[in-house]
């Protein structure tokens, strides 16, 4: 891999010549992705997603309303939407970023590479499904061609692998509006890019790890609040299940099932209408994929060949506090506060990036882990929890990704 400075081109971001570096930026990854583990180049990838987030982020209504709630300023406050949008969607030095005016992303037509979305544990069980509003709204302005993976919502990693593959070999799945491909109009994609949504991520790295046959047609792979090296709430809740009688019986969930799947989210829907799939339901493998201990053995395995596929990896990761998560999250939070306060109330910032030279760590955004996914629940499910609402700008995150994505040459 190439490892070396590059110090004109920290000379010329200095000097406010963003084109040049992007331009400059492009050429070296399109000659060599081993650019991508050169310490400058990763500080320049994250400074230009979450510039180009706050870009896209500007024509969210939602999102400035929630940006321009500050109790200290009040009806003085005269802050640029940028800079409320920056100060309450990022966090860290990154904050201040709005002050910094790089050239406008320019979204171009993406012909032949495909989204596929990697959803994350319970999955179509939640009162919404993730980047519901989003993605559609993205396809139809972009013509940006997205596949959802009809992951399975509780069973392991390996076992999800069938689903990413008929994905990503045969095109079957959920269109971005939810709706299932039907088999006999299924169009089998070129090359994709995977976006990686907590349990997505691991489920992602171990069908790569298990099938780099696929490496050349991944153009790169972005894990969303994903849960790369597991959670401390996993460790916990697969010690309490280990030993249970879980699984169906007659075709139904049985009670003791039920009743665990509620205390992993009390909003979770267990109608008739939104169980599918019952016989292939493996809650306790589910969580044991989620520990930290199998995810560490997994790491340990097959970090090596993971970053030896020449497919580059980009983490955004989530950072939130206790009185933002809703409340029946509030312990969650809490015990991985424990290890870093910088947590999403159920992933650590440690946890939630992948630790190898091919991955870069491009933003912390300041949402919970529901947050940065998920329209806002119905009222009538929020069992009176605040914190519901989920006014992360999650159009403009996507968008900036795919656009990201573009100016480095990796997405066409």
């Amino acid at each position: 891999m190439v490892m070396h400075g590059y110090p004109e081109l920290e000379q010329l971001e200095r000097d406010g010549e963003y084109d040049q570096v992007m331009e400059a930026v492009r050429d070296l990854v399109s000659a060599d992705l081993g650019v991508l583990a050169d310490p400058y180049i990763k500080a320049w990838c994250g400074r230009r997603w979450r510039n180009l987030f706050l870009q896209f982020a500007e024509s969210d209504t939602t999102a400035i309303k929630a940006a321009s709630k500050d109790p200290v300023r009040g009806l003085l406050d005269s802050r640029s939407d940028r800079q409320k949008l920056a100060e309450r969607f990022l966090k860290g030095d990154a904050r201040d970023e709005w002050r910094v005016e790089m050239p406008p992303g320019l979204p171009q037509p993406m012909e032949h590479t495909t989204l596929v979305f990697a959803p994350g544990l319970i999955n179509g069980l939640l009162p919404v499904r993730a980047f519901q509003t989003a993605f559609p709204a993205i396809e139809e302005r972009y013509g940006w061609r997205i596949l959802r993976a009809d992951a399975h919502p509780v069973r392991g990693c390996e076992a999800n692998i069938a689903d990413y593959l008929a994905a990503v070999n045969s095109g079957l799945g959920l269109r971005a509006d939810r709706t299932e491909v039907d088999p006999t109009e299924a169009q089998p994609p070129e090359d994709v890019f995977f976006i990686g949504y907590s349990k997505g991520s691991p489920d992602v790295l171990t069908l790569l790890a298990h099938h780099p046959e696929l490496a050349p047609r991944t153009r790169a792979v972005f894990t969303w609040a994903g849960a790369v090296g597991g959670s401390y709430l996993a460790d916990g809740f697969y010690e309490g299940v280990k030993d249970v009688e879980l699984g169906t019986v007659g075709g139904a969930l049985t009670g003791t099932a039920r009743t665990l799947l509620k205390l992993l989210a009390p909003v979770i829907d267990l109608e008739a209408g939104s169980l599918r799939r019952l016989d292939e339901y493996d809650i306790k493998t589910a969580i044991r994929d989620l520990t930290t201990w199998h995810r560490r053995e997994f790491l340990d395995e097959h970090a090596a060949t993971l970053n030896e596929l020449g497919v580059p990896f980009f983490n955004i990761t989530g950072a939130t506090a206790a009185l933002e998560v809703p409340t029946f999250q509030v312990q969650g939070y809490l015990q991985n506060a424990q290890y870093d306060a910088n947590n999403d109330m159920q992933v650590t910032q440690a946890q939630s990036t992948l630790d190898i030279p091919m991955s870069t760590h491009l933003a912390m955004v300041h949402a919970h882990h529901w947050d940065m996914s998920y329209d806002r629940f119905p009222m009538a499910i929020r069992a009176m929890s605040p914190n519901l609402d989920h006014p992360f700008p999650k159009e403009a995150a996507i968008t900036a990704i795919v656009v990201f994505g573009q100016e480095l040459g990796l997405l066409d």
